[in-house]
């Protein structure tokens, strides 16, 4: 029987995400990614594999529990185009961040792309479910008449998770609270 961890792997992974979050896949090496999650480099291979591996859990993580409250927006009762326009705000939220992160699967699908064929299929992954989410409250929409019905749900979903990705990485460049709100309101204007 092994020694019990003398960690909590899911603080760890926590501190791992906002690692990865602030400076990135490459910006990081593993002393400085070890000494911020607290834990012994035997540790991580033991727990989480590679620097790789904890990378990809650390996104599965960040797709489970920050992406999962915006994908619970979009199934709450009453308006359903409420529901997208509060995906946007949630968006625009993470844009004014002071702490000036976006959105980790926005920043590494600009930092990493296709380069690394499992982290973009688990990108495209977690973009498909927000679209997915999206089109399916917007056919709810029509549904109920909140859109019109010569609206393309699908089309509609795919600008707005592109517009969504986008303004999740300009949350990278700290823009005033001003240019944040522009783009937001710009955003809805696709549901008109």
């Amino acid at each position: 029987m092994g020694r019990p961890k003398g960690f909590s792997e899911a603080a760890a992974l926590e501190k791992a995400l906002d690692i990865f979050w602030q400076r990135g896949y490459q910006g990081v090496g593993l002393t400085d990614l070890l000494n911020g999650m607290g834990i012994a480099r035997q540790s991580l291979y033991d727990t989480f594999g590679s620097k790789r591996q904890l990378f990809i859990k650390t996104i599965e993580h960040y797709r489970n529990t920050r992406l999962a409250g915006a994908l619970a927006l979009l199934e709450r009762e009453g308006s359903p185009t409420q529901n997208v326009r509060d995906v946007v705000r949630f968006f625009e939220q993470l844009a004014l961040d002071k702490r000036a992160r976006g959105c980790l699967v926005a920043n590494t699908l600009v930092e990493i792309g296709s380069k690394d064929r499992e982290i973009h299929e688990l990108l495209a992954q977690t973009l498909g479910l927000l679209e997915k989410g999206i089109a399916k409250a917007l056919r709810q929409a029509q549904r109920e008449g909140e859109l019109r019905a010569e609206r393309s749900p699908r089309a509609i979903a795919r600008a707005l998770t592109n517009a969504l990705i986008g303004m999740a990485v300009s949350g990278k460049l700290a823009l005033s609270k001003s240019a944040v709100t522009d783009i937001y309101a710009g955003t809805l204007t696709m549901l008109d």
